[in-house]
C-alpha cells in the first residue's frame, strides 16, 4: 500500500480538463499523489483535441485514459473539482477545492494550451502544499516558492535561457547551445533546476528536448512581486 495521498480530479463529463490533470499529476506531481479522474456524468471518450495536444505540445501520452464515473473511485484524500459547478457530495475526501478553471472543448489549440499550463502550475502549487504538509495554503509557502524561482533566474545562464524562450515559442537544446557557449550536460543542469521550479515545460522528441517557457510561472511571480509592493505601501 502507498503512503501517498489519493487525489481526484473531478468535472462533469470526465472528457477534457479533468483527463488533463490526472495525467499533468502523473508526472507533475509524481511522487507526491496518485492522481485519479472522474466525471458525474461521463461521456464515452477523452477528447481528442485535448490527448493531441498533450502528446504533440507536451510530450504527456494519455492514450490509455478513459472517462469513468464517481463509483469507480478508490478512497480519495483530495477532491477537486475543474470548475464546472460539480459538488460531488457522495464523494467524501479530507480535502475540497475547486481549480474554476474554462473548458476549452470546440476552441482552437491556444485555449487547449492555456489551460494545461494553468493546471500544471496548480498542480505544482498542490505538490508543494502536500509536501509541506500545508494543503490550505499560506503566504508563506507562495514567498517561499516565488522566491525559489526568482533564485533560479539569478544564474546568468538560467536567466539567458529564459530570455531567450520569450523570444520564441519553443526552442530545442540544440538550437539554445550555441546561444549559450557551453556543452550539452551543462545545459541539462540548468534546464533541470529551470523545469524542477516549474518556469520550463520539457517536451522530449528523439534524442533530444524542447523546451518552453511555463508563462503561468512567471504570471505567478509577477503577481505575488506586486501584491508584496502593494501590501507595503
Amino acid at each position: 500500500m502507498s503512503d501517498l495521498p489519493t487525489v481526484a480530479f473531478v468535472c462533469t463529463h470526465n472528457a477534457c480538463r479533468s483527463q488533463i490533470a490526472e495525467a499533468v499529476a502523473r508526472i507533475w506531481a509524481d511522487g507526491a499523489v496518485i492522481p485519479y479522474s472522474a466525471g458525474t456524468h461521463p461521456v464515452e471518450r477523452v477528447n481528442p483535441d485535448a490527448l493531441r495536444v498533450l502528446h504533440d505540445r507536451y510530450g504527456i501520452d494519455a492514450s490509455t485514459q478513459r472517462p469513468k464515473a464517481l463509483d469507480t473511485l478508490p478512497n480519495i484524500d483530495i477532491l477537486i473539482t475543474m470548475g464546472c459547478g460539480v459538488a460531488c457530495p457522495t464523494l467524501p475526501a479530507q480535502h475540497r477545492e475547486d481549480w474554476g478553471l474554462e473548458d476549452p472543448t470546440g476552441q482552437e489549440d491556444k485555449a487547449f494550451i492555456a489551460t494545461i499550463d494553468a493546471i500544471i502550475e496548480r498542480t505544482l502549487d498542490l505538490r508543494e502544499r502536500i509536501r509541506a504538509n500545508h494543503l490550505e495554503g499560506s503566504p508563506e509557502l507562495t514567498r517561499h516558492r516565488v522566491a525559489r524561482r526568482f533564485k533560479a533566474l539569478a544564474d546568468p545562464t538560467r536567466l539567458h535561457v529564459v530570455q531567450l524562450l520569450v523570444q520564441h515559442d519553443e526552442l530545442c537544446a540544440c538550437k539554445l547551445l550555441p546561444h549559450l557557449g557551453i556543452g550539452q550536460p551543462t545545459l541539462s543542469h540548468h534546464m533541470a533546476q529551470l523545469c524542477s521550479e516549474g518556469l520550463v515545460i520539457p517536451r522530449k522528441d528523439g534524442r533530444w528536448t524542447h523546451y518552453r517557457l511555463n508563462r503561468c510561472a512567471l504570471a505567478s511571480m509577477r503577481d505575488a512581486l506586486g501584491k508584496d509592493l502593494e501590501g507595503g505601501r
